[in-house]
């Protein structure tokens, strides 16, 4: 039995993240994103109506070109997240594949959404719902695992992929984070089963680790603290107060909004 990784999209970039794991015959797909950067140099252009091979030439979407050398069959396409660089590209690649696609309540939303304003393809493929502590049999060989994890966008999670070769373990994006709002903590317990087990593989990312002498990120309650510092004043004096942040990040608007009312 062989083991493959194949690094479509995302590695020493930040964006347009897509990888695959073949398992002999059997292919998961994990994530479809955009390049955020790119998309902003060409703002001007209707990209819901751009093909997917001019939106990869201009270095918007991963090149999947190279799954044609790929012999197997693609099981499935694992969304973690609902961030643009991980869903952004689902209405230009995953008609290619027959294949259902699958995330949690909130991730198949969003994906949805881009699905519904897409104006070149036809997104044909079956859309499943997975929570987080939930397992999935995608092939007799293939068992797909959501580990609840924190980010800024709710419903993260971290996919295991259980194989008779071990587990692969695909945590992209996520922070430890005990003290969220609406995000209940990462399920430390499950990762170290996990971890006593065996992982054979684990993909995970690395955004700005060497740029940086923190070696953790600070929890969303730091932030709110923060948050309510910078915010308390101005709003004691005016009326109004213009924010302006991700329309992704859930977890620091709800804290916006509950400063304001405060």
């Amino acid at each position: 039995m062989t083991v493959e990784i194949i690094a479509i999209g995302g590695y020493e970039e930040v964006g347009k993240n897509m990888s695959a794991v073949k398992i002999n015959d059997d292919v998961v797909i994990f994530d479809m994103g955009i390049h955020l950067d790119r998309v902003h140099v060409h703002e001007d252009t209707d990209i819901a109506r751009m093909h997917s091979l001019d939106l990869i030439e201009r270095g918007v979407i991963p090149d999947d070109t190279l799954m044609r050398e790929v012999n197997g069959k693609v099981r499935a396409i694992v969304f973690t997240h609902g961030h643009l660089d991980h869903i952004g590209a689902v209405a230009k690649l995953a008609h290619r594949y027959n294949a259902p696609i699958i995330g949690t309540p909130y991730t198949i939303a969003l994906i949805e959404r881009i699905i519904k304003s897409e104006r070149k393809f036809k997104v044909p493929n079956r859309l499943e719902v997975l929570n987080a502590g939930e397992k999935c049999q995608l092939s007799p060989d293939m068992t797909l695992e959501f580990i609840n994890a924190t980010h800024s966008i709710p419903q993260s999670v971290i996919a295991a992929l259980h194989t008779p070769e071990g587990i692969i373990v695909y945590g992209l994006d996520f922070k430890f984070d005990d003290h969220q709002i609406i995000s209940p903590p990462p399920d430390y317990h499950r990762l170290k089963e996990l971890g006593r087990k065996g992982v054979l593989a684990l993909i995970v990312e690395t955004t700005r680790v060497a740029d940086s002498e923190e070696v953790k990120t600070p929890s969303e309650k730091v932030a709110r603290i923060i948050l309510e510092d910078i915010m308390k004043r101005p709003l004691e004096e005016k009326s109004a107060m213009i924010v302006t942040t991700f329309s992704s990040h859930i977890e620091r608007i709800q804290a916006i909004s509950d400063i304001a009312k405060k």
